[in-house]
């Protein structure tokens, strides 16, 4: 199997220093009057220099929890005119998917009448595959006027969310260049987390009475780059609608590369009842420089029995699974997914057909 080497770097700059492990730093912030450690705790006490590999007997709890994991990938959910959304659900269904989102740019194009809403809802039901999140990669801190317009396709996708019967939305805090993907340097500064503030209680004001989740999904070039800064935004932007769409692997670093199970279970621990739902990836650290690549899930520095033991002790857990090449690695990431899962008692909804 050639997997693609789709890269990402992670680990210089502001973006890596969030969560350096070299000694646990301080979060520059107070919230009542406590300044809050971020980072994961020294290994070998904070006179040591780099504290990147695991401590010796790091805890692993495989104990399952009783939530039954809906499997979803990026073979997303369309609404192209004409869809056959019975032949859609029952195809995703055969293959082991009973989750699917929408890319947000493509789903809001277009303008579906009641009566479509209303056949894709039977039919999703029919097949029992549930429609949970819209997701929406916008940059709502873009240099004006492009965040206005970006929170403003926010909040056009949680009222087609409302709709069409989703719990969720996702997006993420962005870049204060135009393209959210390129880190600025101002993205971790006081000024960057305002602006991320402001546009996130923007788009909760707009959608008020609303109850769809209000998904972010951490990632290094963003301020949101680990569990510490998620949770405080939803401190400050004051709405409980503010969710965690929860990639692990957008937070790796060198630094945690090797010290994955801790960064998980202080993750979990810190978003607890937070958490809308999960991605699933994997990476190896097989370069020089400070690249980290992806790898088929379960092969790589992901602790997939931690990762999918804390899953399954989320009440209704959905797990995307994405960045892959091909319908084959999708179906490979299945069966190995599948199998991680079996092998320490956790359940994951339907079935794989054999063929798949």
């Amino acid at each position: 199997m050639t997997l693609s080497r789709r890269k990402f770097f992670a680990g210089a700059g502001a973006a890596a220093s969030a969560l350096a492990t070299s000694s646990p730093s301080k979060a520059s912030a107070q919230t009542s009057g406590m300044v809050k450690e971020v980072g994961l705790p020294p290994v070998w006490g904070e006179d040591f220099l780099y504290q990147w590999s695991p401590p010796e007997n790091v805890k692993r709890d495989l104990t399952p929890g009783a939530g039954v994991i809906r499997l979803s990938n990026s073979e997303d959910i369309t609404n192209k005119e004409g869809t056959d959304y019975a032949s859609m659900f029952k195809t995703m269904r055969a293959g082991g998917w009973t989750a699917c989102e929408a890319a947000s740019a493509a789903w809001l194009s277009r303008k579906m009448p009641d009566s479509e809403v209303t056949e894709m809802k039977a039919q999703l039901k029919a097949n029992d595959v549930l429609f949970y999140n819209i997701h929406c990669a916008g940059n709502i801190i873009a240099p004006d006027p492009d965040a206005e317009m970006w929170q403003k396709h926010i909040i056009d996708a949680i009222h087609s969310a409302d709709q069409c019967g989703c719990k969720m939305i996702l997006t993420h805090t962005g870049s204060m260049y135009p393209n959210r993907n390129i880190a600025h340097p101002l993205n971790w500064s006081k000024q960057g987390w305002e602006r991320s503030v402001k546009a996130l209680k923007n788009i909760c004001k707009s959608t008020a009475g609303s109850k769809i989740l209000i998904g972010i999904e951490p990632v290094n070039t963003e301020a949101i780059n680990n569990p510490w800064a998620m949770k405080r935004l939803r401190d400050d932007v004051g709405d409980s609608r503010i969710v965690c769409g929860l990639d692990i692997q957008n937070m790796a670093h060198p630094g945690v590369a090797f010290r994955m199970t801790e960064l998980l279970n202080t993750t979990f621990e810190l978003l607890h009842g937070m958490i809308g739902y999960i991605h699933a990836k994997d990476f190896v650290w097989d370069q020089m420089l400070p690249g980290l690549s992806w790898a088929m899930n379960g092969t790589g520095n992901m602790d997939y029995e931690v990762f999918l033991a804390h899953i399954s002790r989320m009440p209704d857990p959905i797990m995307y699974v994405e960045f892959l090449s091909s319908s084959e690695e999708y179906q490979q990431a299945q069966r190995n997914i599948r199998a991680i899962a079996s092998k320490i008692g956790v359940k994951i909804h339907g079935t794989q057909s054999a063929l798949a």
